[in-house]
């Protein structure tokens, strides 16, 4: 299996469901909180790399193949989709020609020579085959991805005719040599997946978008040059005009008038699938549907989506671009190549699941009555029971739920704010405060409407440590703080990163404070009581050390004389 043409970073994939949302087809698959791409199940319209609000989805690029190709000497030809002076506003065709031969291109042709042979042969067929009426045009590789996938019931309706990037490319394999490596370039992201259908593969090698291609300018240094604009001409041919709404119904030279009855032109997904469901239910009486799945056509492809101005700008260039005086599309009916294609079922039956089964999920989910089901669509799917079957089919996680997962983390919240016998305070980085847990209440002898919305300095008027800890970010753990008169606290205060949050845990270690101020006064008192006692006993025991020491003086002095005595006793 080639690589996939729409892959998702996981590194920047942070569980939105934006894509989800986004996806007429539902081909999301998200699974361990990343969102991937269902490739069975994808039409490559592109929605999800539009909306992508963190640039997770990336676009499969042939630029290294093209390269490859040039570099062995192969004839790599370009074809250039007519929407083309959209994304490059560019005076003429040969100054956006010169600036890709530059890149080591043999020739470069405009795609709008195989718009204008489709378009011819939707007519032609639509004449004839009164019997397929509404007759659905095949230009569009994403609307023929939607039939094949989701309205396959509708296949007989499709024109048995290639797109025009198909057309161009055959026509080019006969003039340049089947060996030729045909490259197109253009707004899509279907073409990629199209040069690969056996229906139709081996016209085309490789598909460029001209986001691409710019930044392969870019890399290269190369400049497409700006040149002032011809003289704007009245034009009769309508090729160049293929990329907007009712291009390929002008192109066929019928009536482009939106008023009419027998051509329905529109464009956006949306809007093509109720064409589609009005054909299948047998509503629709028009003779052409021209369904573009880009809202205002080729012009506000998925590879175009930021460029600077609008669809209306985009049209007005290439409006502009083809009134100016070009070269010739016409080539004569005999020089055309096969134009025809066929078509094949490629829709995967969805899974039945029973009714118990879808109750069980629900359930999870905290959804026990229809009451229960608000369908507010935040995960995604239109429905509960559809984001339920999403879930039995392994597209979808049971914690999508938004509506549940607020229920539960509130629940799981105010467990831990009731449960806690420390105060919770939480604030803004206004010092605004937020919210408070029943032991904040009961400490500050407040209720939270109270205090709600007020500065924290109402409740405690030294503010010095959370201003510290909101202007430098570091958090300050378990420090001993008195904070009133009558309230000593151990004080915890930190960041909520990411939600302009704080969160204080105010420990009351009033009692234990007061305990400890008590301990230390009796402390100091026993300390004082025991100098004064000790330094008395000194006193005494230098007193009695004076008085034994005149004594004992006196004892000497008279054993001295009574031994002197006895001596003088024993010599007589």
């Amino acid at each position: 299996m080639s690589e996939p043409i729409i892959s998702t970073n996981p590194a920047r994939c942070r569980d939105c469901y934006r894509c989800v949302r986004s996806c007429d087809v539902k081909a999301i698959r998200v699974k361990d909180h990343q969102a991937q791409i269902v490739q069975e199940l994808c039409i490559l319209c592109g929605t999800c790399v539009r909306v992508c609000p963190q640039k997770a989805k990336s676009i499969r690029s042939d630029r290294r193949q093209v390269i490859e190709a040039i570099a062995a000497g192969r004839r790599v030809v370009a074809s250039v989709a007519p929407s083309a002076p959209a994304f490059f506003d560019m005076p003429d065709f040969q100054a956006l020609a010169g600036a890709i031969r530059a890149l080591g291109f043999e020739a470069v042709e405009e795609t709008a020579v195989g718009a204008r042979m489709v378009g011819l042969a939707h007519g032609e067929y639509g004449a004839r085959s009164l019997e397929r009426h509404p007759v659905i045009a095949s230009a569009c590789p994403v609307v023929v991805n939607l039939v094949e996938r989701y309205y396959p019931d509708l296949i007989p309706h499709l024109a048995p005719i290639v797109s025009p990037m198909i057309a161009h490319g055959r026509l080019l394999k006969r003039t340049y040599g089947e060996d030729a490596f045909i490259v197109f370039i253009g707004p899509c992201i279907a073409k990629k997946q199209e040069m690969e259908d056996e229906a139709v593969s081996g016209a085309v090698q490789a598909v460029l978008t001209f986001r691409g291609l710019k930044e392969w300018f870019d890399h290269q240094g190369i400049q497409c040059p700006a040149e002032a604009a011809p003289t704007l001409e009245p034009s009769s041919e309508k090729a160049r005009l293929f990329a907007l709404e009712g291009g390929l119904i002008g192109t066929a030279r019928m009536n482009t008038d939106i008023l009419g009855t027998e051509m329905i032109m529109t464009s956006g997904l949306e809007a093509c699938q109720d064409v589609l469901k009005d054909i299948r239910a047998g509503r629709l009486k028009a003779g052409l549907v021209e369904l573009l799945a880009c809202r205002g056509g080729c012009v506000n492809g998925p590879a175009m989506a930021d460029m600077p101005g609008g669809i209306y700008l985009a049209r007005q260039r290439v409006m502009e671009f083809s009134a100016r005086h070009q070269s010739d599309l016409s080539l004569a009916r005999e020089a055309w190549p096969d134009l025809g294609r066929g078509y094949h079922d490629r829709s995967l039956p969805a899974p039945a699941y029973s009714e118990a089964q879808i109750r069980e999920v629900l359930q999870r989910v905290n959804k026990f009555t229809q009451e229960d089901e608000l369908n507010c669509g935040a995960c995604g799917y239109p429905t509960c029971r559809d984001k339920a079957v999403a879930t039995l089919r392994g597209l979808a996680e049971v914690t999508m739920c938004i509506p549940y997962m607020r229920q539960r983390s509130e629940s799981l919240r105010q467990v831990v704010m009731e449960a806690t016998p420390n105060a919770i305070l939480i604030f803004n980085r206004d010092l605004i405060i937020q919210d408070l847990s029943p032991s904040a209440e009961k400490i500050f002898h407040c209720s939270l409407p109270e205090v709600q919305g007020q500065p924290l300095s109402r409740l405690i008027p030294v503010m010095d440590d959370f201003v510290r800890v909101r202007d430098s970010g570091e958090s300050m753990i378990g420090k001993t703080r008195r904070i009133l008169d009558d309230l000593v606290v151990e004080l915890t205060i930190v960041c909520v990163k990411g939600q302009g949050l704080m969160l204080a845990i105010l420990k009351d270690v009033t009692e234990r404070e007061n305990e400890r101020e008590r301990f230390n006064a009796l402390r100091t008192e026993t300390l004082q009581r025991t100098r004064e006692v000790v330094s008395k006993q000194m006193r005494v025991a230098h007193e009695i050390a004076h008085l034994l020491g005149e004594t004992t003086a006196e004892s000497k002095t008279i054993f001295s004389h009574l031994a002197r005595l006895l001596e003088e006793e024993d010599h007589s």
